[in-house]
């Protein structure tokens, strides 16, 4: 009967001990296959971010690009502007130049240094000398103070930026046969916000 009893007992302590390894076996692969499954994971967590940074940096990239050429473009407007309006402004100053009347002169330039952003409004002589100015402390001197000397040289409009917020317009004044001045307008450009 001893024999009989050791029998099972020690079927059952084998199946037991042959139970313990394949458990071990099975929770090694489960700890391995959580373990990748975290790195995975892990992984994806950190290129993700990485790529929502690189992203974000281009959009803010974007974005200044984008404002700099929306104020390239809005002083651009601004230049063509000026432009345009420098030709019938030039002929009623010319009219009233060769009439002599250099009060209304004045008078033209100083409403429209009124409107928004003007800030200088300047015509010199053939000569070179301020005539009418906005700013009467200017009158009498030399153009050359205010101006480039190219200004009063040439023979058509010259628009140009000075910087980002000032845009000068300059054009001559044309007698029947010869040049009887020089028209300057200093026009200030107010940059958008865009925050």
């Amino acid at each position: 009967m001893e024999e009989l009893n050791e029998k099972p007992t020690s079927e059952v302590s084998y199946q037991k001990s042959s139970e313990k390894p394949v458990r071990l076996g099975r929770n090694k692969k489960l700890l391995i296959t959580v373990g990748i499954a975290l790195v995975l994971i892990a992984a994806i967590w950190i290129w993700k971010s990485v790529e929502i940074n690189s992203l974000k940096e281009q959009a803010i990239t974007y974005r200044q690009n984008l404002k700099e050429q929306a104020i390239v473009r809005i002083i651009q407007t601004h230049e063509e502007h000026l432009k345009l309006l420098a030709k019938p402004l030039v002929w009623a100053v010319r009219g009233e130049m060769m009439q002599g009347n250099m009060n209304q002169v004045n008078l033209f330039a100083n409403d429209m240094v009124k409107e928004k952003n003007f800030q200088r409004i300047v015509i010199a002589n053939d000569r070179g000398i301020i005539v009418s100015s906005t700013n009467k402390k200017d009158e009498g001197r030399e153009f050359t103070t205010v101006g480039k000397q190219d200004y009063l040289s040439s023979n058509t409009t010259i628009v140009e930026a000075i910087n980002d917020s000032i845009v000068v317009m300059s054009s001559p004044i044309m007698g029947v046969n010869n040049r009887l001045g020089t028209f300057m307008i200093n026009y200030k450009v107010i940059k958008p916000d865009f925050d």
